[in-house]
């Protein structure tokens, strides 16, 4: 009964140190696992020490965004192009264009006889005169006469006789220019008023009578 007691002791021994052994070993081939995993886990954490970056558009995206580009600048060019063209004026504008150059054209012809003329003014131009101020619109006949008259010195004044002279002008413009005349130099004055008084028919003749007759330069008397 003492052998078998010391067997089973050593027994017990044996089988306590094969335990401890199996169990140190399980311990050390789980450590490095563990280890690893945890290593792996920084590592996917923080990554390798290095920045990453962004993986390329696909090809077919980046061509979808090249030819939205393009099909935007084409867009741009066309409103351009189209603002650029002007758009066609209408019949009224057309009109208002017209009438505005035969005015400037009687405006210029004005300008041109501002400052006083060294010899009597042609008769050519009086005509011209005379003709360029019926192209312009009735509306307008007005204000460019008047213009004429504010601008037009003494020694040329002679270029209003065909205006002055002519019976189918408004009696208004006659009248117009018939007070403005009778304002000038008593040189350029008496001439008209003269013309004037050989058409009894002209609107101005009568007050043209009475002036000639009260400063005694009736022709014939």
């Amino acid at each position: 009964m003492r052998v078998n007691g010391k067997w089973w002791l050593v027994v017990a021994a044996l089988v306590a140190a094969l335990c401890a052994v199996v169990l140190w070993h399980s311990r050390t081939d789980a450590e490095p696992a563990a280890g690893e995993s945890a290593a792996e886990g920084v590592r996917a954490k923080k990554g390798p020490g290095r920045r990453v970056r962004p993986a390329p558009p696909a090809a077919s995206a980046r061509a979808a965004d090249e030819d939205d580009g393009e099909a935007k600048d084409d867009t741009d060019e066309s409103d351009g192009e189209e603002g650029m063209e002007a758009s066609p004026k209408t019949e009224e504008e057309m009109r208002a264009d017209e009438e505005e150059a035969l005015v400037e054209a009687f405006d210029g012809m004005t300008d041109k006889w501002q400052e006083p003329a060294e010899t009597d003014v042609p008769m050519e131009e009086v005509e011209n005169f005379r003709k360029q101020f019926n192209k312009i619109p009735k509306a307008r006949q007005e204000e460019c006469l008047q213009r004429a008259l504010n601008l037009l010195p003494d020694e040329n004044i002679m270029l209003l006789a065909g205006i002055l002279l002519d019976k189918e002008q408004p009696q208004e413009y006659l009248e117009l220019v018939y007070n403005d005349v009778l304002n000038r130099d008593e040189s350029v004055k008496k001439p008209l008023l003269l013309e004037i008084y050989k058409d009894k028919e002209h609107p101005c003749w009568a007050t043209t009578a009475w002036i000639l007759d009260a400063t005694g330069e009736t022709p014939g008397k």
